[in-house]
């Protein structure tokens, strides 16, 4: 698996970088240990960059999956952090769940502009502290916004850009694909490391994989896609189509039966949230499926063909009605 620096941050990545959304909670639930064989897969065939969250709940999963390997490779991290003491707290919980003393890229979760980005401005100054003790190598965020982008390649202490990028610009709320490319250009001008998310759009372009990672592949703006795998056919496919080999019928055929969609339970109590909080429109209430004797108003229902797998509506649902399976 072919390495590149992420911009001037002197960190190696493999160009496919393993996506530890899928595994927890808001999608597919795993448990760490039922991750371990995707894992240990990646590690095998070269891949040594891994994308987790605090809100993923996935950091455990790389504790026992990467083993013996988590000092050799490089990860990702990131918190909804907006105080200083929040932002302690939430560091001091991915060294805990990772089984490290140090973090190589720790990122601001979801920046949505220039105005939020200065709101954390105590957050920052903290995880600058961190970087000059060496408990952090890079420091970046996580968009989904061009404006939010833009807002972060301005900022001359930000090292890392993770951008939702892909061939339809599927989750990119305010722009287009060539929107957000021509930020990651500038990113890339200023020196900074650009890592991608979203390159088959939530499962919108997985009929044609290679296809959807060669376009970002060819833009030449982005040194590594991250992209979720939670088996080990499907790292084992991706990593083929990257090196230019032939994929098994085997492994296609695995793959084909791990077909994802978002699912939302009949206990849902209508309160609305996820559709608030669902940027693609794919969410809407059914009141007619409300229930005043045991207090439901209404069903969330969703439309699978704006539904991007984010699972971020997942996150606000307050009775966990909400799933990515």
């Amino acid at each position: 698996m072919e390495k590149k620096m992420l911009g001037n941050t002197k960190i190696a990545v493999s160009e496919l970088s393993f996506g530890t959304l899928i595994l927890g909670w808001l999608q597919a639930d795993m448990t760490p240990e039922a991750a371990v064989p995707a894992i240990q897969k990646a590690c095998e065939l070269g891949i040594n960059f891994f994308d987790t969250a605090q809100s993923y709940r996935t950091q455990a999963h790389l504790r026992e999956g990467l083993g013996q390997n988590m000092n050799k490779v490089v990860i990702a991290t990131k918190t909804h952090a907006k105080t200083c003491r929040d932002a302690e707290l939430a560091f001091a919980e991915s060294l805990k769940e990772l089984g490290r003393d140090y973090i190589d890229i720790y990122e601001f979760h979801l920046i949505e502009n220039k105005a939020d980005l200065e709101n954390r401005a105590e957050v920052l100054n903290y995880l600058l502290g961190l970087k000059a003790k060496g408990l952090i190598r890079a420091i970046g965020a996580s968009v989904h916004r061009v404006e939010a982008a833009k807002a972060i390649v301005e900022h001359p202490e930000m090292d890392i850009l993770f951008p939702v990028f892909n061939a339809q610009g599927l989750g990119i709320i305010d722009g287009t694909a060539a929107d957000m490319q021509a930020v990651c250009k500038t990113a890339k001008e200023r020196g900074m490391g650009v890592y991608a998310m979203k390159p088959l759009a939530g499962g919108h372009l997985r009929e044609n994989p290679k296809e959807a990672f060669d376009f970002i592949r060819n833009t030449q703006t982005i040194d590594s896609i991250c992209t979720g795998m939670k088996s080990a056919a499907e790292v084992e496919m991706n990593v083929r189509l990257f090196e230019g080999d032939t994929v098994s019928k085997d492994i296609l055929a695995e793959v084909a039966t791990e077909s994802r969609k978002l699912r939302i339970y009949e206990r849902c109590i209508g309160c609305g949230a996820c559709v608030e909080t669902c940027d693609q429109g794919a969410l809407s209430l059914d009141e007619t499926k409300a229930d005043e004797a045991t207090g439901k108003k209404g069903q969330s229902v969703v439309d699978h063909s704006k539904c991007i797998l984010c699972g971020y509506c997942a996150e606000v649902c307050p009775e966990f009605t909400i799933r990515i399976i």
